[in-house]
């Protein structure tokens, strides 16, 4: 008599091993997203950045993720979720290695945008593979929290990470190390992952995604230069201009568009808006402290390193912690009480680090 698992042991089985290959890339990606930081003085030191431009090894990289980040998304849906996931990893580690091999400042942060467009491929695609995979309901929850986990966890290690691996090897190897994870995914992806459609998708948006990248790099760009040009300056009053013109022009093309990557009219919910302001603030406090405190720590107080990854384990494991509290808060008070007294939490927080 044969001792095989039935056919639907099989089919559980083999969901939560889809599961397992793409939340191996979605860590990868996260990871990076924060690994950088405590390299950033090593890597000023070694490829001579500018304290003005070196923030742009942070800001190419989540500039690229969050501009294109929808038209993952869309394509996704339109020429497979599976397809996608694999061009996506396949960018983001040939541009890991090619990070780690960067000469120069200005290629590091050309293949840094690299690697977040990669990242913007990787994450919409996993999220749909994800969600098409398990059935909604308890199995479909309990997922999700995997991934969620997995979000978190990520960022939370790659501040630990990239102090030690900047420490014991070099900066180089923040990079080098997504390299084999980023092969392992993909010859996992082919064994594990099933390729899947959405039906009923029309074309992708790439004018809306290009113009709302190009938007926000070029005012960020014009907020930077400030300090060589100043507020009132030509210059800067000149990429301000053309950095609002595009965002305009986003925003018709996606009022026109027969597929747009945001359905504007979204916004008019007061709940929702107000969610995405919020998180806009707490992600801009959250980046704005993992950039400075790294270098500040390295080069006011001489810390190393691995010293620097430590000394943000409180900030890491407070938001592990209290992450999986706060949902269970919720459910009891609501999302909007615990939201404010996060949020006041927060900006005391950084009252006092100032």
């Amino acid at each position: 008599m044969s001792t095989a698992p039935p056919p639907a042991a099989s089919a559980h089985d083999r969901r939560w091993l889809v599961l397992v290959v793409v939340c191996i890339a979605q860590f990868m990606v996260v990871l990076d997203g924060t690994v950088v930081n405590v390299a950033l003085p090593s890597i000023q030191s070694d490829l001579d950045f500018s304290a003005s431009s070196l923030q742009w090894v942070v800001n190419a990289y989540t500039l690229a993720f969050g501009g294109f980040l929808l038209l993952g998304g869309r394509a996704a849906d339109f020429i497979g979720r599976r397809r996608l996931f694999v061009a996506g990893v396949i960018v983001f580690t040939g541009a890991s290695l090619a990070n780690g091999l960067a000469n120069s400042s200005e290629w590091l942060i050309v293949f840094r945008a690299l690697q977040g467009l990669g990242g913007a491929m990787v994450s919409p695609a996993a999220l749909s593979i994800v969600t098409t995979t398990f059935r909604e309901g308890a199995e479909r929850a309990k997922a999700l929290a995997v991934w969620a986990a997995i979000a978190v966890g990520g960022a939370a290690v790659g501040l630990l990470a990239g102090g030690l691996l900047t420490e014991y090897l070099s900066w180089e190897w923040i990079f080098f190390v997504n390299v084999p994870i980023g092969i392992a995914a993909i010859a996992l992806t082919f064994t594990y992952v099933p390729e899947s459609k959405a039906p009923g998708t029309h074309g992708v948006d790439v004018a809306g995604a290009v113009s709302v990248t190009a938007g926000l790099t070029l005012l960020v760009y014009a907020i930077v230069k400030t300090q060589d040009y100043g507020w009132l300056s030509v210059e800067t009053l000149a990429l301000g201009l053309i950095s609002i013109a595009l965002l305009a022009a986003f925003v018709v093309i996606e009022l026109r568009a027969k597929a747009p990557l945001v359905r504007l009219g979204i916004f008019r919910q007061r709940s929702l808006t107000g969610a995405n302001l919020a998180m806009l603030a707490v992600a801009g406090g959250m980046f704005a402290v993992f950039y400075c405190a790294s270098i500040y720590l390295q080069q006011s107080l001489g810390f190393s390193p691995v010293q620097t990854g430590l000394a943000f384990l409180p900030l890491t494991a407070g938001i592990i912690l209290f992450s999986g509290v706060a949902q269970q808060i919720i459910a009891k008070v609501g999302v909007r009480e615990v939201a404010m007294v996060g949020m006041g939490l927060a900006a005391i927080g950084l009252l006092l680090l100032s």
